[in-house]
């Protein structure tokens, strides 16, 4: 049966739904496409960004790692601050369980080692890149 980016979020998620990583977001979730809670919870979100619908269908998306900002004075103002070393934690503990993973039904790989970012909500995340590939078994036009 052919797969789409629902399918991808869905196996990307089962891939890192363990307990390890559930233990570093201290209480956070794993939400498919969009973050659900606020900058002060700790998260990742796992989306797709297109699939093709061939015989082998090879699709992309991106897994991304919130934790909130730590805010500190310096110079007598306020500012934030990543938390470099739970999302670096994270990074490293996210990246191998997606990385070079060949199931049954598909295949995935991370493309880009994790980039860190500043989210409009004033949380930072890192952002893992990943590649997907499965095989469409039903496909009629071969």
């Amino acid at each position: 049966m052919a797969k789409d980016t629902f399918d991808i979020v869905t196996d990307v998620i089962g891939l890192i739904n363990t307990p390890e990583v559930l233990a570093l977001l201290s209480g956070g979730r794993i939400d498919p496409s969009v973050k659900t809670t606020g900058p002060e919870v700790r998260g990742i979100v796992v989306n797709a960004l297109g699939i093709t619908n061939s015989s082998e269908q090879k699709g992309a998306g991106n897994v991304n790692c919130y934790v909130p900002a730590i805010i500190s004075t310096i110079n007598g103002k306020s500012v934030s601050l990543p938390n470099q070393q739970v999302l670096s934690t994270l990074a490293k503990v996210i990246k191998p369980l997606i990385d070079g993973q060949r199931m049954p039904h598909f295949e995935s790989w991370v493309d880009e080692m994790p980039i860190l970012l500043k989210d409009t909500d004033g949380s930072y995340f890192v952002n893992i890149a990943f590649s997907y590939q499965a095989s469409q078994n039903n496909f009629k036009n071969i």
